[in-house]
């Protein structure tokens, strides 16, 4: 009877397999020249997930195999002969170099590899994980376009983070709307403290709408001569100013400030805008009315924790004072480690941004829907996260609400949770009901 080779790895097993299998029966006495742990590892550079004798148990359990045989990653003739086999059948990436007229090459089954097994697996591990559902303003999930781009990355001499850094930049450029861009390792806080001490001088208009806007002037350097004024009162401000700050969105209030307004003030003022973009950047438009933005990777950009940036006018005078950490141009140089993987997490974000953005829209939508009796304003309504004038509490366990950094009564959705898009609704777990009166 003739005998018939499937040559494979099959790290992991899968009906792809199966299908090269049925195929080669057809023509003969079937052995499985199965490629041997260590072969694998010295030529795709792992070792298997099942091990040869695992990966020999399953194929042997198959009707259609003989046998199952340790071959090397390459069949050459002479092992055809040791065998006495007739026929050898390949998939499409076919390698082997044997007489041509014992090969078979078939198609590979459409949509199916132990590389894209890999991937489902990781995608579905990741999926588990976000059971835990984040109401935080970030990071609220880890997403797999995240994961998958991690791996070892360096900053100098690293052709592969060039190319990863130099499209992420690009892109935040883009959103931004600013001209220069600069990374660092660490939290927004270290952006906008840089940005702070890199640009801000002489008199300052600190916009107050809470929290995040208030420790602002925490962040100044010495000599800012600096007036505090509540939101609400920012038209009734006159005068010269140098600069003017505010936090775009205010995270501990969930209120967002109209931008374009802002701007107007500025340019009335004489002032230069800077903005906290940490709550907004990648959620809301007009940011390129700012003169400077600080912000990091972990809300509305969707990345990894561990990235900061500044974003700025190139027309701007760079500051770079004392102090080594917090000087924009010891970041530009890459003069300490940069935020390599957050980077690399930001980069398998770049095509699906504009799909997670749609997701938080969506969830913010669905909240304000269903919770509209609790909704106390209509306008000033931040992507990232929603105030209800009512107690908010999870159905389980695995729900992690926001505790913001204020005395506000009621409490503040976060709208992150949901883009990863597991099978459970944020609605179906959480409860909202009237504040108690002495609230």
């Amino acid at each position: 009877m003739t005998r018939v080779m499937v040559d494979m790895s099959a790290t992991l097993i899968h009906h792809g397999h199966v299908n090269l299998l049925r195929h080669a029966a057809q023509f003969g006495e079937v052995i499985v020249g199965l490629t041997t742990d260590d072969q694998i590892q010295s030529c795709k550079g792992y070792q298997p997930e099942l091990s040869y004798a695992e990966r020999k148990i399953i194929l042997e359990a198959f009707e259609m195999v003989m046998e199952v045989v340790p071959t090397p990653w390459l069949i050459t003739d002479e092992l055809l002969e040791q065998h006495k086999i007739d026929l050898l059948f390949h998939g499409a990436d076919n390698s082997n170099s044997v007489d041509p007229e014992k090969l078979r090459v078939l198609p590979r089954t459409e949509g199916i590899s132990s590389t894209k097994l890999r991937q489902r697996a990781q995608a579905s591990l990741i999926d588990i994980q976000n059971q835990k559902l984040m109401l935080t303003p970030g990071p609220a999930g880890i997403l797999n376009e995240n994961i998958e781009q991690l791996k070892p990355l360096f900053g100098r001499g690293d052709k592969e983070y060039q190319v990863i850094s130099k499209a992420v930049i690009s892109w935040i450029k883009k959103l931004s709307g600013q001209d220069e861009v600069v990374a660092a390792q660490g939290s927004a806080t270290l952006a906008l403290e840089m940005a702070a001490k890199a640009f801000v001088g002489g008199k300052v208009l600190l916009l107050s709408t809470g929290y995040y806007s208030d420790r602002l002037m925490q962040l100044l350097p010495a000599g800012c001569q600096v007036m505090k004024v509540d939101y609400a009162d920012l038209a009734q401000v006159n005068g010269q100013f140098d600069w003017l700050l505010c936090a775009y969105t205010e995270t501990s209030k969930g209120f967002k400030v109209d931008l374009p307004q802002v701007k107007d003030k500025a340019n009335m003022l004489g002032a230069r805008l800077y903005v906290d973009a940490t709550g907004s950047i990648g959620l809301e438009d007009h940011h390129e009315l700012g003169d400077v933005l600080a912000f990091s990777s972990c809300k509305g950009l969707f990345g990894l924790t561990g990235a900061c940036f500044v974003a700025y006018k190139d027309d701007l005078p760079v500051n770079n004072g004392s102090g080594f950490y917090s000087r924009i141009e010891t970041h530009k140089q890459q003069l300490v480690t940069g935020p390599y993987h957050a980077m690399a997490s930001l980069y398998g974000v770049i095509s699906m941004h504009s799909v997670f953005k749609a997701r938080v829209i969506e969830s913010k939508e669905s909240v304000l829907a269903e919770h509209a009796r609790f909704i106390e304003r209509s306008s000033h309504q931040p992507m990232l996260s929603t105030y209800l004038s009512a107690e908010v509490s999870a159905i389980d366990d695995q729900v992690v609400l926001y505790q913001p950094r204020s005395n506000l009564p009621g409490s503040i959705v976060c709208h992150l949770g949901e883009i990863h898009k597991t099978s459970v609704n944020l609605l179906d777990r959480i409860q909202a009901k009237p504040l108690a009166i002495n609230s």
